[in-house]
C-alpha cells in the first residue's frame, strides 16, 4: 500500500529543476485534459478545452508570460471544476430521483448514464489538472524572461533570434545549417545557389 508520503516523495523527485523536462510533462497533462474535453462536451460547455490550448502553446514554446498565464488560469479552474462537480452531483441525485418517481418528462436534464459519465470524466480530469499544477509552477519559475537570449532557441520561445543566413529552426534548441542555401545577391537583384563544402 503506497502512503500519502510515498506519492508526495514520488511527485518531488518527477518535478525537477530542468524546464525541458518539465515541458514535456505539462504537454503530456494538458494532452490529456484536452482529449477528456471531447468527453466531456457531451453535456458540459467549458473553458477547459481552451485552457489546454493555453497550457500547450506556453509549454511548447516555452514562453513565461504565457506559462504564466496558464499557471492563473490552471487554479482557477480547479476552483470552478469543484463547484460544478457538486452542483453536477446534486443534479444526477435529484434526476434519478425524478427517474424513479416516473416523473422524467417534467425533468429537463441529459440521460443519467450520460450524466455520471461526463461527472466521471470530469473527476479524471480534475485530477490530472492537480498533478499538472507543480509541474507548471516550476515550469514557469525556471523559464527565462520571454526577451532574454539562450532560454530555449525554439521558433516562438524564449531563444536568440539572431540566427545566421539560411539557418532553419528544427526541434527544440537546435539550427540546421542547410547543404544548399538561397542567398540574396544584392547587386545582381537575383538569386543564386550557394552550395555549402562537403
Amino acid at each position: 500500500r503506497i502512503s500519502d508520503v510515498d506519492m508526495a516523495e514520488l511527485l518531488t523527485s518527477l518535478v525537477t529543476d530542468d524546464p525541458e523536462t518539465n515541458a514535456l510533462w505539462v504537454v503530456r497533462f494538458t494532452s490529456i485534459q484536452f482529449g477528456i474535453c471531447f468527453f466531456t462536451s457531451l453535456t458540459r460547455t467549458d473553458a477547459n478545452a481552451a485552457l489546454a490550448l493555453l497550457g500547450l502553446y506556453s509549454s511548447f514554446g516555452r514562453r513565461k508570460e504565457a506559462t504564466k498565464l496558464y499557471f492563473i488560469f490552471l487554479i482557477l479552474s480547479l476552483i470552478t471544476d469543484f463547484i460544478w462537480m457538486i452542483i453536477y452531483g446534486n443534479q444526477i441525485s435529484g434526476a434519478e430521483l425524478q427517474e424513479l418517481q416516473n416523473e422524467w418528462e417534467d425533468y429537463a436534464f441529459p440521460p443519467v448514464g450520460t450524466a455520471k459519465f461526463v461527472l466521471g470524466m470530469s473527476i479524471i480530469q480534475f485530477i490530472v489538472k492537480i498533478i499538472s499544477v507543480p509541474f507548471t509552477y516550476k515550469l514557469f519559475s525556471n523559464l527565462g524572461d520571454d526577451d532574454t537570449l539562450g532560454a530555449v532557441g525554439t521558433y516562438g520561445g524564449a531563444g536568440s533570434y539572431n540566427r545566421p543566413p539560411g539557418s532553419f529552426v528544427l526541434g527544440a534548441g537546435s539550427n540546421y545549417q542547410p547543404t544548399a542555401a538561397a542567398t540574396y545577391q544584392a547587386e545582381g537583384g537575383g538569386y543564386q545557389n550557394a552550395k555549402d563544402e562537403l
